[in-house]
């Protein structure tokens, strides 16, 4: 395969995209195209990055803005998921050899989370990569699946909230759970775009520690957290039927999308631990303990 020098970015202002713009960067491996609808939102950018504004309802607004791009990393937002199906027409058509659609999170390939009606936009578009792959062999993918997303603005509020000493455990809450870093997913593009052949048309699997919800309570009380903890129980089981139950009713809420989440990377079983991991090849170090300490410290101190 061909070395991957242009890299275009969608949602390159976002948790995830920003990353990943910096770490491109930084690697001075790569020249950045950022994509975007509107322009002005990526002022704060070095200059060195370039900008096209495009129509992502227009096939042809994106095949121009993709011209001469090697690679696009889509770091769309959950609720925009369903806009990458032109993404892909045009990343084909502009020749562009490997697309990293938005499909961060859990492993949509267990056959569990199929079922699940939020899944089922990733999933569509991940499917469409692999039509196109199959027909088009300059054409490639790669999704990354990192189970939680791990940092002090996100995952110590939506698993254990260690500022206001909250957490609804779930099936026990030793339930083991891979949660990486912003940075990592960010090193695990480069991974990816470094090392074509062994990524292509097919997920792959990082982590940047494994824990559980109760190791991440027992750190905070390590650093000084230890009383006034609001702890509610429940089962990721029941969680699952509920939401079914009132998704299929209409209710489309976070609290639903929440509980369809829960079920999907802390059920046993469902997703959300990868006993392989293919952190080696992409140059993913990981965390160990301290590092995850200071990062429930940051959360606490936020």
């Amino acid at each position: 395969m061909t070395t991957i020098k242009n890299v275009a970015v969608v949602g390159a202002t976002g948790k995830i995209g920003r990353p990943i713009v910096d770490h491109l960067l930084a690697s001075k491996l790569f020249k950045v195209t950022a994509i975007t609808r509107d322009g002005g939102i990526l002022r704060d950018f070095p200059a060195d990055v370039t900008v096209r504004e495009v129509d992502y309802n227009s096939l042809e607004s994106l095949e121009a803005a993709l011209q001469e791009q090697d690679a696009l990393v889509s770091a769309m937002a959950f609720e925009a998921i369903h806009e990458q199906k032109n993404l892909v027409d045009a990343a084909v058509n502009a020749g562009v050899r490997r697309m990293i659609p938005s499909e961060y999170g859990n492993d949509l390939l267990n056959p569990k989370l199929a079922a699940f009606p939020i899944y089922q936009p990733k999933i569509a578009i991940r499917q469409r990569c692999e039509r196109m792959a199959a027909k088009n062999p300059d054409f490639s993918w790669t999704t990354i699946h990192n189970a939680s997303f791990l940092g002090p603005d996100w995952t110590l509020d939506f698993i254990v909230d260690v500022k206001q000493r909250k957490a609804d455990i779930k099936d026990g809450g030793d339930v083991l759970f891979c949660a990486t870093t912003y940075d990592d997913i960010a090193q695990a593009v480069i991974g990816i775009l470094t090392h074509l052949e062994e990524t292509a048309n097919r997920p792959v699997r990082i982590s940047s520690v494994n824990t559980t919800q109760n190791e991440l309570i027992t750190i905070a009380k390590e650093l000084g957290a230890t009383d006034g903890w609001d702890l509610t129980y429940s089962k990721t089981e029941d969680l699952e039927i509920e939401a079914l139950q009132r998704w299929a009713k209409g209710d489309h809420s976070d609290e639903v999308i929440a509980m369809f989440i829960n079920r999907a990377f802390i059920g046993h079983g469902w997703g959300g631990y990868f006993p392989v991991r293919d952190n080696d090849l992409l140059g993913i170090k990981g965390l160990n303990r301290d590092e995850l300490k200071a990062i429930v410290k940051l959360a606490i101190e936020r």
